[in-house]
């Protein structure tokens, strides 16, 4: 997976949460004014339009339907001024506070959309670094000791650059030696891998070792000793 596709993907969910918990907020707002609104205009029948008591608060947030705005509504007196007479009326103003919006506004969609986002973010993380991982492995494939070279990819032995000439057998143990951890295995790990059906194989293996010896004396810089007469390490 590209990072750019993935980081692109991202902010268009991102974006599109972030727009559609906004679009919910005004139609929140919306119908919030249109419930006070309505609630002035039911007012103003019962209490006088040019007077702001208490009274006239009390009827006023009574007829608000959304009870969430009754803490928050409140009427104001504003002037109408046009070319023939200036005129007061009364607004009718929700109060509502950007958080107190955001509970009242329905953002169901918006938090589908932004947990949708961040399971995209989480995915394409976890994608990104294991093909990261995998290409650091391929990366090191080619192990070096010493003149040698090992490439697991093609399980190819070369010095300066020229294919070492080993028998199948002798490819399989140097690989096995390459791939233990400080290059030393134990006379009867190396059996079991190599001659898994053979009961004992000390004989076969001393002789395949000490040929080993000869090919890697005579072409590289390494040698196999035996180690304490249990294994064996290449140096």
């Amino acid at each position: 997976m590209k990072p750019q596709l993935a980081y692109i993907v991202f902010l268009v969910m991102l974006t599109s949460s972030l727009a559609a918990g906004i679009d919910s907020m005004l139609r929140a707002e919306r119908q919030a004014q249109q419930s006070v609104d309505l609630a002035l205009a039911m007012t103003l029948r019962e209490c006088e339009p040019d007077r702001i008591d208490a009274d006239t608060i009390r009827v006023y947030r009574s007829h608000i339907a959304l009870t969430e705005l009754r803490d928050t509504a409140y009427l104001s007196l504003a002037i109408a001024d046009d070319e023939r007479q200036q005129a007061t009326m009364l607004r009718a103003n929700t109060g509502l506070t950007l958080p107190r919006l955001w509970r009242l506004s329905d953002q169901r969609a918006s938090g589908f959309l932004a947990a949708l986002a961040a399971m995209w973010l989480a995915t394409s993380l976890f994608i990104m670094r294991r093909q990261g991982n995998l290409q650091v492995v391929a990366a090191t494939t080619s192990v070096g000791l010493g003149q040698l070279t090992y490439d697991a990819q093609s399980r190819r032995f070369s010095v300066s650059g020229r294919e070492l000439n080993l028998t199948p057998m002798q490819h399989d143990l140097l690989q096995l030696f390459i791939e233990a951890p400080d290059h030393r295995l134990l006379q009867q790990d190396i059996c079991k891998r190599l001659w898994p059906k053979k009961p004992d194989a000390s004989a076969t293996l001393y002789t395949l070792v000490r040929r080993l010896k000869h090919t890697l004396s005579e072409t590289t810089d390494l040698q196999v000793e035996c180690d304490r007469g249990q294994a064996y390490r290449l140096l």
